[in-house]
């Protein structure tokens, strides 16, 4: 979210300084949270390391803490993220399925388990010491793109059918890190598809659901 108004992709590193401050107050406050720790490096010689995450997909995550349900369609959610947002909609038999925006948004959905990685690895790694880097994979996929392939793997050949809801406020269009620092520097590279993620994700909401748990 620090690059919320960057204009530079994929956006590298660094470019948080260049580009305009993000218009959101959850973009805002990682960027104030990034520049206080810099802070105190620079002031008191505190350690430090940045790891910037990218859209993580994964099993385990349950309703919102806040428990506020909000309707999408005829369906009622209380999570947060695109994909088990999407995943239980389409499990829930909603036909058109609702997308908030024109699906044309980019983001790097990127496997829980590698970001564990990579966490651990940074760690572990004296290159890592007093610097920022992005953890993602380097692959970007469209909402709609992501929707097809839930849709496929549920539904199978059925034809999809979409339908357009108003975004949200701060509904950033292009969210494309680079990576490439992060394999110079750390040598450390997110491989896993977002297809083999979805194998994961798709049976374990189904099973929540049907426990009544989400």
């Amino acid at each position: 979210m620090v690059f919320e108004n960057a204009t530079v992709f994929p956006t590298p590193e660094g470019e948080q300084k260049r580009c305009p401050p993000p218009s959101s107050t959850c973009g805002f406050q990682k960027l104030a949270c990034e520049s206080f720790t810099q802070g105190a490096h620079e002031q008191d010689g505190l350690p430090f390391t940045i790891l910037r995450p990218f859209n993580c997909v994964g099993i385990g995550e349950g309703r919102a803490k806040s428990d506020l349900s909000v309707l999408s369609g005829n369906v009622s959610l209380a999570l947060s993220h695109v994909v088990p947002d999407l995943v239980q909609k389409v499990l829930k038999g909603q036909d058109p399925l609702h997308l908030l925006g024109d699906g044309s948004q980019r983001r790097h959905y990127t496997y829980g388990g590698d970001l564990a990685r990579a966490i651990l690895h940074s760690l572990e790694h004296p290159k890592a010491l007093n610097e920022d880097f992005n953890l993602s994979i380097e692959k970007s996929t469209t909402v709609m793109e992501l929707a097809a392939l839930i849709w496929k793997k549920i539904h199978g050949d059925k034809p999809l059918r979409t339908v357009s809801d108003p975004p949200f406020a701060y509904d950033v269009q292009r969210r494309e890190p680079s990576v490439q620092k992060t394999k110079d520097v750390l040598g450390f590279e997110a491989t896993t598809p977002l297809e083999t993620v979805l194998d994961e994700v798709i049976p374990w909401i189904r099973e929540q659901l049907k426990a009544g748990w989400i």
